[in-house]
């Protein structure tokens, strides 16, 4: 017979660190989530500028991709633009602007500024709409 006394306690095994570590809460998948939607919506506009003002020059067929990146932000852009003029038509007036400034004005100036309103707004309804809240 064992004496159960005499026996060395043994201590648990060491949980690793991944084992330890807090799971994931809806929350902060769903944060996750609209970081993801906000870089992917912020690069259109950056994609449409290098693609018009770089690539296509050489290479025509790229024309196609800055127009499927226009028409995945013109219409966000638009409903955004619509929320604060009240009028469907200053917005798409707005956006139609924004959107040629970017793709077809050479002066810097000009095009820095289109581009950094349509990173904004692409991002800012992206995350929006990816909290569940637009």
């Amino acid at each position: 017979m064992t004496n159960v006394a005499a026996l060395p306690a043994v201590k648990p095994a060491k949980k690793s660190r991944a084992a330890r570590r807090a799971p994931v809460t809806a929350r902060q998948q769903r944060r996750l989530g609209q970081l993801f939607a906000a870089a992917g919506a912020s690069f259109l506009p950056i994609a449409s500028y290098v693609l018009a003002h770089v690539e296509a020059v050489e290479r025509p067929y790229l024309w196609a991709l800055v127009a499927a990146a226009l028409a995945y932000s013109a219409p966000t852009v638009a409903a955004w633009a619509t929320r604060w003029t009240r009028s469907p038509v200053k917005a798409w007036g707005f956006t139609v602007l924004l959107e040629g400034v970017l793709v077809g004005s050479h002066l810097p100036l000009l095009n820095a500024s289109a581009l950094a309103i349509l990173v904004a707004v692409n991002a800012y309804v992206a995350h929006t709409n990816a909290a569940g809240r637009a």
